[in-house]
C-alpha cells in the first residue's frame, strides 16, 4: 500500500509535546475477521491514495466499530497517535453519519501540518476547511477527574486548532459504522501555539464563553461566533475521555484533544453539496479573550490554487 507523505514538522512536534502512543491493533483470528480486516485494509489504501471511499457496510455494534478503527490506523502508517477529536456535540443539524451521542476518532503524527503551510488542491478530493478547538492534556489525572474544575485541571492548554476532513465517498451509501472506522475520514490537521490555563472558575467562564473568527489573508472577517452558542468545551472533554476509558485507552500528557466544529466550514473544491468553493487563499482562525497580552490565539491554513 503506498503511504501518504507528510510534512510532519518539528515545529509541530514542540507544539504538541505529547508521550506517544502506537496504535493497538486487533487481531484477527476467524475467517469472518478475516474478511472484514480485508476490507478495512482496502478502505485505508483507498484513503491514502485519495480514491473514493466504498464499502464496510456491515451492521456491527459501536465498540466493535471502534476496534475495526484501530485496524485502520495501522494500515494508514501515519506515525504515533498524539490525540483524539470528537464531533457531534455542536448544536447544529445532527449528522446522520454520526451515533447519537457523538462519534471518536485518532489523530496520528502524521496528519499534522504546520501552522500557517500551505495546502494543495489535490491534497484531498473533498476536503473542506474546519475551524475547531483544542487542549491538550497536561497529566493523567484527567482520568480520575469528577468536577468540571477537575477535569480542568488535567488540561495546561487551550490550542488552536483547524482541520481538513476528506468526505470523498458517496452520502447515499454512507454507514455510521464507515464513519466510525475510516476515523472520521482525517486528512489534515493544523495547531497553533498553545495558550495555559489554570483550574479556577475563571477559566472555565472565559473558555465557554470566548469569542473567535476566520480572517483571510485580508485581514477581512468570513464568519464570526462565540464558544457560548456552541458546545461547552468541558463537557466535550468529559464524552471523550469517558468513550476512551470505555474503549480501554488512556489519555497521556501531551495528548491533543479536538473537541470538534465551532461553526465555520468551508469547502475547497468547486461543486461540492456544501456550497460554492472558498475563494480566499487564507483560512486564518482566531480565539479571543484567551491570552494575557490581549492578542489572538491562532492557526492559519493557506490554499495553493
Amino acid at each position: 500500500m503506498t503511504k501518504l507523505l507528510s510534512p510532519f514538522t518539528p515545529l509541530a512536534l514542540l507544539i504538541l509535546t505529547a508521550s506517544c502512543e502506537k496504535a493497538p491493533v486487533q487481531e484477527a483470528i476467524t475467517p469472518e475477521a478475516e474478511v472484514l480486516r480485508g476490507e478495512v485494509e482496502r478502505l485505508a489504501d483507498d484513503f491514502v491514495n485519495y480514491r473514493r471511499l466504498t464499502g464496510f457496510v456491515h451492521d456491527l455494534p459501536l465498540a466493535e466499530a471502534y476496534r475495526w478503527q484501530d485496524e485502520l490506523i495501522g494500515f494508514l502508517e501515519l506515525g504515533e497517535v498524539v490525540g483524539y477529536k470528537t464531533g457531534g456535540h455542536d448544536p447544529g443539524p445532527k449528522n446522520p453519519n454520526f451515533p447519537p451521542e457523538g462519534i471518536r476518532a485518532t489523530l496520528l503524527a502524521g496528519m499534522f501540518r504546520d501552522d500557517g503551510s500551505t495546502i494543495r488542491l489535490d491534497e484531498s478530493r473533498a476536503g473542506f476547511l474546519e475551524a475547531d478547538f483544542a487542549f491538550r492534556v497536561r497529566d493523567d489525572s484527567i482520568h480520575e477527574a469528577e468536577t468540571d474544575i477537575e477535569i480542568l485541571a488535567g488540561l495546561d492548554a487551550v490550542v488552536p486548532f483547524a482541520e481538513i476532513p476528506d468526505p470523498y465517498y458517496d452520502p447515499a451509501d454512507a454507514t455510521v459504522n464507515r464513519m466510525i472506522v475510516s476515523n472520521m475520514i482525517s486528512r489534515w490537521a493544523f495547531a497553533g501555539e498553545p495558550v495555559p490555563i489554570q483550574p479556577t472558575e475563571a477559566w472555565l467562564e472565559r473558555l465557554r464563553s470566548f469569542d473567535f473568527a476566520v480572517r483571510n489573508e485580508r485581514d477581512e472577517v468570513v464568519q464570526r461566533g462565540s464558544m457560548a452558542d456552541w458546545y461547552d468545551p468541558i463537557a466535550a472533554v468529559r464524552w471523550l475521555r469517558d468513550q476512551l476509558r470505555a474503549s480501554g485507552k488512556r489519555l497521556r500528557a501531551g495528548h491533543l484533544l479536538s473537541l470538534g466544529n465551532i461553526g465555520i466550514i468551508r469547502q475547497i473544491h468547486d461543486g461540492s453539496p456544501r456550497g460554492p468553493a472558498y475563494p480566499d487563499d487564507e483560512f486564518r482562525l482566531e480565539y479571543y479573550g484567551l491570552r494575557d497580552d490581549g492578542r489572538p490565539a491562532s492557526v492559519t491554513i493557506r490554499i495553493a490554487r
